[in-house]
């Protein structure tokens, strides 16, 4: 009483919220449009009987599907640390939260509003092309919990592009599968032909064309991003990526084709089953890749500059990989050792590498329950300084990072519904073990997963 209800949304709450369950009041879970404005309302229907706090969020849980109460809920724990029971502790509270989600084409497309330095895609206004992704890679949240995937219609995104371009000269456009959008070609020509500028995320290989190229080209960027994510084919069909070496050598060559681009590559490291062939595939895929920009580029007797990013696997709520460990810190920073040494070698090359220590932290933050929310007090008390805080923490956190899930446990996250059947992210795990593809996500075309049947 006397204090402010603390509330927390976004992607990060509606994957795994609970090692924040003792900081946060309450979450609001999934889309803000799908949400939002129906929570706004309730919530002033009940603090205008001027109810005691414990009364007014017993009330928000029970009148919103998408409000997630954590001090409305009891959890017992097995002796071997998993979860037994998640028991709300009135009956009208419900068992699970549903996660809210927004028809797009209900509302004007998303843009940012205020342009800044301190981003990824510098002083751009940020446009929204579409959310989720129906590639269906078993790393990645995006193309799980934001099924099924919506894109803006064409006409609506060339608009607001125009409006952005007109005021500001610059744009970002965002998706997790940018060459997905239908008429993208459309939309960056048109923002080309009228002078401005556009950034894009990294780039499906497979999609790429030469007139998005000329579209890059025009607009003055100079660099173009693809993502192959591992350097073998086995691996990449263990990730579900789709895609091929060959794929990969025509996308290199297309852009060295078209000019005088910088290729950036995205690999991840530590995936499932990753042995230390496919590690060393990365570096003969690299050299392959710069063998094909030389001989492309060879007419203009200049190169654009190639560089790695490269970072560790962590494992999501809502993956097929979300029942697997992250891989051990040290074999993380011997493959990365091995990996920075071969590039000085190689030459014409520039690898930059995430700390592993951190993406520890990030794992434990992905995978914990709210015990690790002691480890995040913790942290703040010796002024982030994790080393020191785990040292104090009476939880070991390699429970969570460390542990493969049992297929049959209960997941601090399985409380939340996002319309995805567990049956089939466990076939999607199977699947992987085996080195075998299935196929992408088309809207309404199955019901594999269980989203497109699902009543919201």
């Amino acid at each position: 009483k006397g204090h402010p209800l603390v509330m927390g949304g976004g992607i990060t709450t509606f994957l795994n919220p609970e090692p924040l369950a003792d900081v946060f009041d309450l979450f609001l879970i999934g889309e803000a449009e799908g949400s939002l404005h129906a929570f706004i309302e309730l919530f002033k229907d009940i603090a205008g009987t001027h109810p005691g706090r414990q009364e007014l969020l017993l009330e928000l849980a029970k009148g919103n599907p998408s409000v997630y109460i954590p001090s409305l809920y009891h959890l017992e724990y097995h002796k071997d640390g998993t979860i037994k029971s998640r028991v709300p502790v009135d009956n009208g509270v419900p068992l699970t939260i549903k996660t809210a989600r927004a028809e797009l084409k209900d509302y004007p497309v998303n843009r940012s509003t205020l342009l800044t330095s301190e981003a990824e895609f510098a002083d751009r206004v940020l446009i929204e092309l579409g959310r989720g992704c129906g590639r269906s890679c078993r790393f990645c949240a995006a193309g799980y919990v934001y099924r099924p995937p919506r894109i803006h219609d064409k006409d609506s995104l060339i608009a607001c592009a125009g409006d952005a371009i007109g005021s500001f000269g610059r744009a970002g456009l965002l998706s997790p599968s940018v060459l997905d959008t239908p008429g993208i070609e459309d939309i960056t020509g048109m923002i080309a032909g009228i002078g401005g500028s556009f950034s894009l995320s990294s780039l499906r290989a497979d999609l790429l064309t030469s007139e998005i190229l000329e579209h890059l080209k025009k607009a003055g960027q100079k660099t173009v991003a693809i993502a192959p994510e591992t350097g073998s084919e086995r691996l990449r069909k263990v990730i579900n990526k789709h895609l091929t070496n060959e794929q990969i050598t025509r996308a290199v060559r297309l852009i060295a084709k078209a000019g005088d681009f910088s290729l950036r590559l995205y690999f991840i490291m530590g995936l499932p089953t990753e042995t230390r062939e496919d590690s060393a595939a990365i570096l003969e895929l690299v050299k392959s890749i710069k063998h094909h920009m030389i001989k492309e580029s060879k007419e203009r007797g200049r190169i654009g500059s190639i560089r790695l990013s490269v970072n560790c696997f962590i494992p999501k709520a809502f993956t097929p990989f979300q029942w697997f460990p992250m891989e051990n810190v040290t074999l993380l920073k011997e493959k990365q050792k091995w990996l920075r040494r071969a590039f000085e070698k190689e030459g014409g090359v520039k690898a930059s590498f995430d700390v592993p220590k951190w993406a520890y932290i990030q794992a434990l933050l992905s995978l914990g329950d709210r015990r690790v929310g002691s480890v995040l007090m913790l942290a703040h008390k010796f002024r982030g300084d994790w080393s020191r805080a785990f040292r104090h923490s009476k939880i070991n956190p390699e429970f969570f990072v460390y542990r493969p899930k049992g297929l049959d446990e209960i997941l601090p996250w399985d409380f939340i519904d996002h319309g995805i059947r567990k049956e089939y992210l466990i076939g999607e795990y199977r699947l992987a073990l085996k080195g075998k593809e299935s196929d992408i996500c088309r809207v309404g075309e199955c019901d594999r997963c269980g989203v497109c049947e699902s009543p919201r």
